[in-house]
């Protein structure tokens, strides 16, 4: 029997009166589970397999789906209806970018922080986007430059799949696009990457610039289409 405290992901019915539940765990990663909700009282009750709700989860079973025998609601975070949509594009993002039965209990957190701030009325959506740059870290694709890295304003630097962000030969103004032979939306300026070195007083301009970029990357990185992403306006 395993268990860890967690969150569900995502659900869709499967034979009968089951449910393949898809859970992010914080200390086996994401799992796949077959349940068997009971609507008012069990072990596991349906209502508590929503989205953002922390729980305690019991499973038994190897392979890629296994059982899910207990889900025991810990605690829930309240997130206006307004930024519900944020909260499916993180898990949408969980979903097609991790591997399943690889624990990041530090990605975990990270994501548990995020959706405690977006219960928060004050928050702007860039704590969002520091949840996608500590993601891209985790798969390998750092973006952030350490602070000794010899960054140039003058240059466009380019997200590849082989080797992350790789700067290009050309120089170019800070004020140019980059040129037309490249895809705009992988290509971020060098002033952007120097301001991310200190987040905390980052300009707008620059907000916009890595939300495009960020866009950009998943992209390049996700199987599929990430659904959620095309119903937000940010």
């Amino acid at each position: 029997m395993n268990h860890s405290y967690g969150y569900v992901l995502n659900q869709r019915p499967f034979r009968d009166s089951s449910y393949l539940i898809d859970l992010f765990t914080e200390d086996y990663g994401r799992i796949c589970c077959v349940a068997r909700p009971a609507k008012k009282r069990g072990k596991i009750v349906k209502g508590n397999l929503e989205p953002f709700r922390f729980l305690h989860f019991q499973w038994l079973g190897k392979g890629d789906v296994q059982t899910l025998t207990e889900a025991d609601e810990r605690g829930r975070h309240v997130i206006p209806a307004s930024e519900m949509m944020l909260g499916l594009y993180l898990n949408e993002l969980l979903l097609l970018l991790t591997r399943q039965h690889v624990a990041f209990p530090e990605l975990f957190s990270a994501y548990k922080y995020t959706l405690h701030k977006l219960g928060d009325p004050s928050v702007n959506r860039q704590i969002v986007m520091r949840f996608e740059l500590y993601l891209l870290d985790v798969l390998g694709y750092p973006v952030i430059p350490p602070e000794d890295a010899d960054i140039s304003f003058n240059r466009h630097y380019r997200f590849t799949l082989e080797g992350g962000l790789i700067a290009l030969t050309e120089a170019i103004s800070a004020d140019r696009e980059a040129p037309d032979s490249l895809s705009q939306n992988t290509c971020i300026r060098g002033d952007v990457l120097s301001a991310l070195q200190d987040i905390q007083q980052m300009k707008a301009k620059h907000w916009k610039q890595l939300r495009t970029f960020l866009d950009g990357v998943f992209t390049e990185l996700a199987p599929r289409k990430i659904n959620a992403r095309q119903l937000l306006n940010f």
